[in-house]
């Protein structure tokens, strides 16, 4: 029997990725991915994306994607298309010559469809779930070493400049009596 998955609470504070600030723990709503995903889950399903032509889009090798298949297709948005039966994640642009697809990626050339091609569109691309492979190159932190101790003899002389005070102090000496 298969365990009902439980939402997990979405923070109401967003995380800033400059500097740190005192975090608020304050819970926005319970969120449950599917449904931050996809406004329409019975036409939503995921696909992993491969190869690195949408890279731009900040789409890598394994992400996955969501894919809404009732959202109407414009230009400009990520598709899943087929073409001549072979799967693909790209733009979807027109322009004067017609539609054509896009990749994020200058070393990968557009594809533009001709009339022999079968091309067709599987839906639009919503969202993404990226999860960090932490395995590879994993070091455990460690303290840095002891900063040497600097000795007071190896600290340099300063001298402070020629001032106001020191001014003051050579008018006096003159005035002073034995």
């Amino acid at each position: 029997m298969r365990k009902k998955k439980q939402p997990a609470p979405l923070m109401l504070q967003p995380v800033p990725a400059g500097f740190p600030s005192p975090a608020e723990h304050y819970i926005e709503k319970m969120l449950d991915a599917n449904d931050y995903l996809s406004a329409h889950p019975e036409a939503t399903y995921y696909v992993r994306a491969a190869g690195d032509s949408m890279i731009g889009a900040g789409i890598r090798p394994g992400d996955i994607l969501c894919v809404d298949r009732t959202v109407d297709f414009f230009e400009g948005a990520i598709v899943i298309a087929s073409v001549d039966g072979e799967f693909t994640v790209k733009y979807l642009r027109k322009d004067a010559d017609g539609l054509y697809l896009q990749p994020a990626n200058d070393r990968y050339p557009p594809i533009r469809f001709g009339s022999e091609q079968d091309v067709r569109c599987w839906g639009v691309v919503t969202g993404l779930i990226r999860k960090f492979d932490y395995r590879k190159g994993r070091k455990p932190v460690q303290d840095p070493p002891p900063r040497p101790r600097r000795k007071k003899a190896d600290l340099p002389d300063i001298q402070i400049g020629y001032g106001r005070r020191q001014k003051y102090r050579e008018d006096l000496s003159d005035r002073v009596e034995p």
